[in-house]
């Protein structure tokens, strides 16, 4: 019966948030998920430039991701299911140019992020500067059914725009490094209501981060602090490479990551989440879990994703 209750609340909420609370952070990338989502302070996969469109700067070669999200499983027939792509490409000094897309498309409403990011290091070679330009699109069908109330179809189309920076400080230690980055999402502060209301304005976020690398043995320590509408975000990560041979000619890697985050407020209980990756010469294969400490009973959210270097 608790169970029941649990999904009955958040069944009741989806409609609201397609008018008021569309494009919230449903995770873009196992990789990101698994760490916590401190991830501003990062750099190279595509994924990186819905958190920070500086993180992309340093690619230095073509990567291209796909990934699916499981979101909470136990709630049948709703079609809880996540679809991101993207792609990075570099232009050589000038800069490297990224593209994704996001698609949720649930039972009640569907939208769908479009983002085209740029950055350079042609000021510094330390320094990296991106923005992005997101276009945002929602829409919900009229009410069906005999019982239901006749409405016109609902629809919003916008857009928005990101910034970030990302800087590198080389031999911290020996073969350590330490990457810091900033990002300020949604900076125009759209209004996502199909009557322009404000009250479905979408928040700026200000992100920071730190992303500490050791190249000697192969780990990353990462830490971030989001302040967003509803509070500060305090958040955290380990990403390791647990093993690295090669057969057959060809270099084969595993990676383990962990990490979490919660809100400052006292009430906060956060999330949890683990995976894992595998790269097989150019190909790319992340897992990751995530409890939603705040929202049970209806099961925890599972991502993969299939990547490419070329």
């Amino acid at each position: 019966m608790k169970k029941k209750f649990y999904i009955f609340v958040l069944v009741l909420f989806i409609p609201l948030a397609a008018y008021a609370q569309t494009f919230v952070d449903k995770g873009y990338h196992p990789k990101i998920t698994a760490v916590g989502r401190s991830v501003v302070a990062l750099t190279e996969d595509a994924a990186l430039m819905f958190y920070n469109p500086a993180s992309v700067g340093f690619t230095q070669s073509v990567n291209v991701f796909a990934s699916y999200t499981n979101l909470y499983p136990d709630i049948i027939d709703e079609n809880m299911n996540v679809v991101n792509a993207g792609a990075a490409y570099p232009l050589g000094t000038l800069g490297v140019v990224g593209v994704g897309v996001s698609q949720f498309s649930p039972k009640f409403w569907s939208e769908q992020i479009f983002i085209g990011s740029f950055a350079t290091r042609m000021l510094m070679d330390n320094l990296s500067l991106g923005g992005s330009i997101k276009i945002l699109r929602w829409s919900a069908e009229a009410p069906q059914g005999e019982n239901a109330v006749p409405e016109s179809p609902l629809s919003y189309t916008g857009f928005t725009v990101d910034i970030g920076t990302t800087y590198f400080i080389a031999e911290v230690m020996e073969e350590n490094d330490l990457y810091l980055g900033a990002s300020l999402l949604n900076i125009t502060q759209p209004t996502t209501a199909h009557d322009g209301s404000s009250d479905a304005v979408l928040p700026m976020e200000v992100n920071v981060g730190t992303a500490y690398v050791s190249r000697k043995f192969n780990y990353k320590i990462l830490g971030g602090i989001g302040i967003r509408k509803e509070g500060v975000r305090v958040s955290f990560g380990f990403d390791m490479t647990a093993l690295k041979v090669h057969l057959m000619g060809v270099e084969n890697e595993f990676y383990v990551r962990f990490g979490g985050g919660r809100l400052t407020a006292q009430d906060s209980q956060g999330e949890y989440n683990g995976g894992f990756g595998m790269k097989i010469d150019n190909i790319v294969i992340d897992y990751s879990y995530s409890y939603q400490a705040f929202i049970r009973h209806v099961g925890g959210i599972s991502s993969i994703s299939v990547g490419y270097e070329f």
